[in-house]
């Protein structure tokens, strides 16, 4: 007896369903969203933290050099005390050291100026004072343009003074020269000094940061950091020199500095270097760690209530 089979039905080909339709494509796209979204806000933290840094840096460098021009009225106002002292220009003249001194020593130590010196038109070292630590004193300033300088300027008693940095044996120093005179007549110098690197000590305290000088070719030449910091290349100092825009760079591993210039005696007598610690790389980490954990602990709560709807969909 034969057994009949049921007829078989054709089964449907499975149907395409277009991308747009499915679940998949739109779950990669929000995850993908949501981890852009979570490293774009970490290099938004990182650059609010380093503009505000670079901020600080330029109020700090011109808070710098504002503060120079204090220490360049303090030697200043010592000068004018030593050229106005009745006796100096008489004491220089008759190369009498003791009268000298003691017209002199007074003003230096009342001035509060580590160095300063009283040297002859031939760059002779008539008397040398000085506070405690400060330099040793030199026995001759042959050869110093700047006391050229101030007497080819001498016309009168108020003539001839001004401020440089100038780089001596004992290092770069700040100096406020002017002329002494004895009637109209210049015969000689009076010299009021500071060390460079003291003026920078004391501008860092100032300013809360760490200063350096650099010389006009972007050699450093006095600095409070403790690492050697990197020169400046030549046309950067050059371009910063002639007035251009301040230059941010990063000096030694993440100490981040602000190049400008360092004003003396209203010119640009060199260039100045303010750096601070950059944590901005650190904040960006951090908030994109805090973003990340927050998106993750989203994504939980969201599967987690999914799933509790659907087990209660299931059960009814």
């Amino acid at each position: 007896m034969d057994v009949l089979e049921e007829p078989v039905e054709p089964q449907e080909a499975p149907r395409w369903e277009p991308w747009w339709t499915r679940r998949w494509p739109y779950v990669l796209a929000g995850l993908a969203v949501a981890i852009l979204a979570v490293f774009w806000a970490g290099q938004r933290a990182t650059q609010g933290v380093r503009h505000e840094l670079d901020a600080r840096l330029r109020a700090a460098g011109a808070g710098a050099d504002a503060a120079l021009v204090d220490v360049e009225a303090e030697q200043l106002s010592a000068l004018r005390a030593i050229s106005f002292t009745d006796g100096v220009g008489r004491a220089l003249a008759e190369h009498d050291v003791k009268t000298l001194n003691r017209l002199v020593a007074p003003i230096q130590a009342n001035a509060g100026v580590p160095m300063v010196d009283i040297v002859l038109p031939d760059g002779r070292v008539a008397l040398a004072v000085r506070s405690k630590g400060a330099p040793a004193p030199a026995a001759s300033r042959a050869g110093m343009f700047a006391i050229t300088t101030a007497l080819a300027r001498a016309h009168n008693s108020r003539s001839g003074r001004f401020s440089e940095i100038v780089i001596l044996k004992s290092g770069p120093t700040l100096l406020t020269i002017g002329p002494l005179l004895s009637g109209s007549v210049p015969i000689g110098a009076a010299l009021v000094m500071t060390p460079l690197a003291d003026v920078l000590g004391r501008l860092a305290q100032e300013v809360g940061t760490t200063l350096t000088a650099y010389d006009t070719r972007g050699d450093p030449i006095a600095t409070t950091a403790g690492w050697d910091p990197r020169p400046v290349d030549s046309d950067t100092a050059q371009s910063l020199t002639a007035g251009g825009a301040i230059v941010m760079r990063y000096v030694h591993g993440s100490q981040r500095e602000a190049l400008g210039r360092l004003i003396v005696d209203h010119q640009a007598a060199s260039l100045l270097g303010v750096s601070l610690h950059d944590d901005s790389a650190a904040t960006g980490r951090a908030v994109t760690l805090y973003a990340a954990l927050g998106l993750i602990g989203t994504i939980l709560i969201v599967v987690s209530f999914s799933l509790r709807l659907a087990n209660r969909w299931w059960r009814s």
